[in-house]
């Protein structure tokens, strides 16, 4: 279970009261029987708590019931091989904590976990007894030169996050392998989520490496008078791509412009730099001599691990404005709901752009005065750069002036409809995330997010595309790609027609995401 995974689950266990999987609703019309589970805890007495049910092929799932006042619950699933997972409330019934969570019998994971066969017609009697929870000792070392680091820290979740100088004694946890983020708190090495093995008597320790950060320094002023600026934001992003993170940074200029961006690995980076709100100035790729709305004209920085490069001032211009309105080409109606952003993100918080409104408009008033490509991405046409292309290699860029507001319109095409189902190696509904990739650039031009095994989603053809596919039951994540490929390199290419519709119907594997 991934750290992020677990505090997600921690968060949403009072919200929550029972999933199922999207296949679980024909499921439970196959024949069925009676789980019946008995828990104890480490002194014998009865557990309290929350426990899921797995079917052992993910086909099926119930989470999050609750044990009764005796340790037990009895719950109908259809017949089948299944893991049963149990997180003990030993503080609040109601808040079950999920890093004490146990696989029958008495494991710590899904890969350890054993099955439990439930036959149809009858009652399959299981009895857990929980194990004591170990503390373990930890220390970290730097991967290059193998000396101890001075000052390490552990993450487990929200409640078991603690620093040590030399050594951390992590709160208690199930015995057996376990998954911890070992990080530095001055940000001198890269955090590394890693497994250690937890034993029963309190004996387990374990030595972590870490590799060193690399660390970008600079100075960001005012590119006609040289003074500082400061709250202006720096991202590092690799290099030629374009491509920026969810989260734009927590790397900022103090009063004297000075910024010092960490936790970078080793490669070749290029650095985007985001003045603060309402400050006047414009964001920049930082180029070698100025700022640029190109990635491909931005400077590039090397770096080695644990090295420290000082980077020429970063120079701010002044911001203009990019407004506009975003239309259907079909329809001539406006694009009720989208975003515009300078590059592929989640979506549902365009931190490096801005919504549209009911009406289809837009405005982003922070980007400085160079040539820009933008990306527009609505929910009734196909995603595309400004000019209305696929690549951002092929976009026409749109020229941002200094004080000065640039209105620029797209009527987005609407771009071929890939239809399709999802489904799992048996042809049962499963809920997956499609990527839809150029197979030449291996650009990423389309994504949806299915719930209910149907996807659809419009891309912009022709073009030879790959898809990638990731499905994530509870407590398991595999990936590959269509048709049947378990590595990018073998997987189907398909050529998307200019217009119409393709049906292109996927069918998941179990290859562990790697």
């Amino acid at each position: 279970m991934s750290i992020v995974r677990r505090v997600l689950g921690a968060l949403t266990v009072a919200a929550l009261a029972v999933t199922v999987s999207p296949g679980a609703a024909g499921a439970a019309e196959e024949p069925a029987g009676v789980l019946h589970l008995t828990v104890i805890a480490p002194d014998g007495t009865p557990s309290q708590g929350s426990v899921d049910v797995v079917a052992a092929d993910s086909g099926y799932d119930v989470q999050l019931l609750q044990l009764d006042e005796s340790g037990q619950l009895r719950v109908e699933v259809p017949a089948g091989d299944y893991k049963i997972a149990i997180s003990p409330g030993y503080v609040d019934p109601d808040l079950p904590d999920d890093s004490l969570r146990q696989w029958v019998p008495g494991r710590t994971d899904w890969a350890g976990a054993g099955t439990v066969r439930v036959s149809a017609g009858g009652t399959t009697d299981v009895s857990e007894r929980l194990l004591t929870p170990s503390p373990l000792t930890l220390r970290a070392r730097d991967a290059v030169t193998g000396a101890p680091i001075d000052r390490v820290c552990v993450y487990v979740d929200t409640r078991r996050n603690l620093c040590g100088d030399g050594e951390v004694t992590v709160p208690p946890l199930v015995p057996g392998p376990q998954e911890v983020r070992v990080y530095t708190d001055d940000y001198s090495h890269l955090p590394r989520d890693t497994t250690v093995t937890v034993l029963a008597d309190g004996s387990g320790s374990a030595v972590v490496d870490l590799t060193p950060a690399a660390h970008v320094v600079s100075r960001v002023v005012d590119a006609a008078t040289g003074a500082p600026v400061a709250g202006a934001c720096v991202t590092p992003a690799p290099a030629g791509t374009g491509e920026l993170p969810d989260n734009p940074g927590r790397y900022c200029s103090d009063a004297s412009g000075n910024v010092r961006v960490g936790l970078v690995e080793a490669g070749s980076w290029n650095l985007f730099a985001r003045p603060a709100g309402g400050s006047g100035y414009g964001a920049q790729w930082v180029g070698a001599t100025g700022g640029t709305g190109d990635a491909k004209q931005a400077r590039v920085v090397t770096l080695r691990a644990g090295q420290t490069v000082t980077v020429p001032p970063i120079r701010l211009d002044r911001a203009g404005v990019v407004t506009g309105t975003v239309t259907s080409a079909a329809t001539g109606r406006p694009a009720t709901s989208g975003t515009v952003t300078l590059a592929l993100g989640s979506g549902f918080f365009p931190e490096w752009g801005t919504d549209l409104d009911a009406q289809g408009r837009y405005r982003i008033d922070w980007l400085g005065p160079y040539a820009w490509p933008l990306l527009f991405t609505t929910a009734d046409n196909a995603t595309q750069w400004s000019g209305g292309f696929a690549l951002r290699g092929k976009a026409v860029p749109v020229t941002v002036r200094a004080g000065a507001t640039t209105v620029y319109n797209l009527a987005a095409r609407r771009g071929v409809l890939v239809t399709g189902r999802l489904v799992d190696p048996e042809g049962r509904p499963v809920a997956a995330e499609l990527t839809v990739r150029n197979a030449r650039t291996r650009e990423v031009i389309g994504r949806t997010l299915d719930r209910d095994g149907e996807y659809a989603l419009r891309v912009l053809g022709p073009q030879p595309v790959t898809l990638a596919w990731l499905w994530t039951p509870p407590y398991v994540s595999y990936a590959g790609w269509y048709d049947g490929a378990a590595r990018p390199a073998d997987a189907t290419q398909v050529t998307l027609p200019g217009t119409g519709t393709l049906r292109l119907d996927v069918e998941v594997d179990r290859y562990p995401a790697g």
